[in-house]
């Protein structure tokens, strides 16, 4: 009777604990909007993009904001890209265009006539009218014979540099200061990242939502600041849309055909898909629901100080 009254007591004991750690990891996300500074100018920056018989990849100062290989065109779309910017200044911009799939599901060889691609990056204040955007970057793919850069039938690949300016009013360290991993081991590297991927799938497949809170701390306090979240409704519905995406009732899927890819610099990296209908995710990690399969993105960074991956966006 002593003993099982003493495990009984253990036991409760920490139940309870995990309960307030439980609350408290609620509260710290709840939280978040508290960090963040009110500005009298708010910038808000997006990406506008429309293709068309090609695969494509678009970066912000190398750090991947949009991929797309497969069969199809995209008509007009706007991508949100604040949290790409760190800090007010030049920011770059890489635009790689790739044969397309042909509707047999093979892929051409080449780009063809009719590949297309146009990118534009827009600025407009944060409460303004969402019709009233400034363009700061054009992008037109050059499919005319005398332009500069042609991009001829035939080619293989396609690649454009170049540069905006931005102004922000916040500053993030993002992965400004984080480790070179190209300097690092590769192979030990990609065994860390299957480690950190694998224990991230276990967090989702466990409906872990504390360690899923401690996890993604740093990276959704970044986004908060980039996209002015400062309100306690912006940071009560960020949290129940994150809550709702872990707890949500979905397979999660093996890691398998994946390499390694670095960004950033080599600051940041990614495992991501080779083969089949998901070698354009830009993270190996997926989900499949009855009816969609969900990339689910994951790109880890060493912190300054520290030898963990974690996730940074």
């Amino acid at each position: 009777m002593v003993l099982l009254s003493g495990f009984g007591a253990c036991q409760e004991k920490s139940t309870s604990g995990t309960a307030l750690k439980k609350q408290d990891q609620d509260q710290k996300m709840l939280d978040i909007y508290k960090q963040v500074k009110t500005f009298n100018d708010q910038p808000w920056y997006e990406l506008e993009f429309s293709q068309d018989a090609c695969g494509y990849e678009i970066l912000i100062n190398d750090i991947p904001l949009q991929r797309y290989l497969m069969f199809g065109s995209v008509n007009k779309q706007r991508i949100p890209v604040n949290d790409h910017i760190l800090a007010t200044g030049k920011q770059n911009i890489t635009i790689r265009m790739f044969p397309p799939q042909l509707s047999d599901g093979s892929w051409s060889a080449s780009l063809v006539d009719a590949s297309k691609l146009a990118v534009k990056v827009m600025y407009r204040k944060f409460d303004g009218p969402m019709e009233d955007f400034t363009p700061v970057f054009e992008f037109v793919a050059p499919n005319k014979a005398g332009t500069a850069g042609y991009l001829r039938s035939g080619q293989q690949f396609y690649e454009f540099k170049g540069s905006f300016e931005a102004i922000v009013p916040y500053q993030l360290e993002g992965w400004d200061n984080s480790k070179d991993l190209s300097k690092e081991n590769q192979e030990e590297l990609l065994k860390e990242a299957v480690l950190a991927y694998n224990r991230f799938r276990k967090v989702l497949i466990n409906k872990e939502v504390n360690v899923y809170a401690d996890l993604m701390y740093d990276k959704e306090l970044d986004l908060a600041k980039a996209f002015y979240w400062t309100k306690p409704s912006d940071s009560k519905a960020r949290w129940s849309e994150m809550k709702g995406t872990v707890l949500e009732k979905r397979e999660i899927l093996p890691l398998v055909d994946f390499k390694l890819v670095l960004y950033a610099g080599g600051k940041v990296l990614a495992l991501q898909p080779v083969k089949g209908m998901y070698q354009d995710y830009l993270s190996a990690i997926h989900a499949r629901t009855a009816d969609d399969d969900i990339q689910i993105s994951f790109l880890l960074h060493k912190k300054r100080g520290s030898n963990e991956l974690s996730p940074i966006r």
